[in-house]
């Protein structure tokens, strides 16, 4: 296999690097084994990438990422409405 030296502008969040780090020694993986899986997904499935970058702006463990997911595309007036029903 051919190897490739990235741009030695190539950085990443240090807590994010090292939040990642702790789930990939849980997995027995490196970071090298998780970028080559990533590519070897991305050629297969391009479309993984919207899936990805969906999970990754989800929120979690704050009251609004509780909520993700679970509130429509209502306006005020419709969740107004929805509201007073409910509580007739």
């Amino acid at each position: 296999m051919g190897m490739l030296t990235v741009r030695k502008n190539f950085v990443f969040d240090r807590e994010l690097a090292e939040s990642v780090s702790s789930v990939l020694k849980e997995k027995d993986k490196n970071f090298t084994q998780l970028i080559v899986s990533y590519f070897k997904a991305i050629t297969k499935n391009p479309e993984i990438i919207d899936e990805i970058e969906e999970k990754a702006k989800e929120r979690k463990g704050a009251f609004v990422g509780i909520l993700d997911g679970k509130i429509g595309e209502m306006d005020t007036k419709e969740m107004s409405s929805v509201y007073h029903e409910h509580i007739s």
